[in-house]
């Protein structure tokens, strides 16, 4: 993910009532960069957008939702998947998130609260992230300027000790 702090969010939904549920969940709670489809192949189209959260469906008429993530994250890795079906196998489940997918929620009525709740998790561990690598570079730019800082007093001594006779 790139964007924590408003992500662009793409749903994929062949339902349209079920797309149209998600969406306006969604912008109920604030989250207003979301961009909608009927098919993983309309997705595609648009992908050179870089979404941040990908929303999908197990299985689709065309490319299936697994197939989707393999080949976003081929370009797009840090693409975060959330699958949304109402395909309950748990093997399936369990494959996808292995797979790569951030998360798998079944379809029921406690669906859209997890689906926030996961969405939520991503851009949480999206910023723990980028904090982390905020924090790798302060330390290595304070060694650096530290080790400058070093080098300078070290050839300032050598030049002063040359002219005192």
């Amino acid at each position: 993910m790139q964007n924590a702090k408003n992500p662009l969010i793409f749903i994929i939904e062949d339902n349209p009532i079920y797309n149209e549920l998600i969406t306006g969940v969604l912008r109920s709670k604030k989250f207003k960069n979301i961009h909608s489809f009927k098919s993983a192949e309309e997705c595609l189209r648009k992908i050179d957008q870089n979404p941040d959260i990908v929303i999908l469906d197990y299985s689709f008429t065309g490319i299936n939702g697994l197939e989707l993530m393999r080949r976003v994250h081929e370009t797009k890795p840090a693409t975060d998947f959330i699958f949304l079906s109402a395909q309950n196998d748990v093997e399936i489940a369990v494959k996808i998130v292995k797979l790569g997918a951030f998360d798998y929620i079944v379809k029921n009525e406690k669906a859209p609260e997890k689906l926030l709740k996961s969405i939520n998790d991503a851009i949480s561990v999206t910023k723990k992230v980028n904090l982390k690598k905020g924090m790798k570079k302060g330390v290595v730019l304070f060694f650096v300027l530290l080790t400058i800082i070093i080098m300078i007093i070290f050839s300032l001594t050598i030049f002063v000790e040359d002219f005192r006779f």
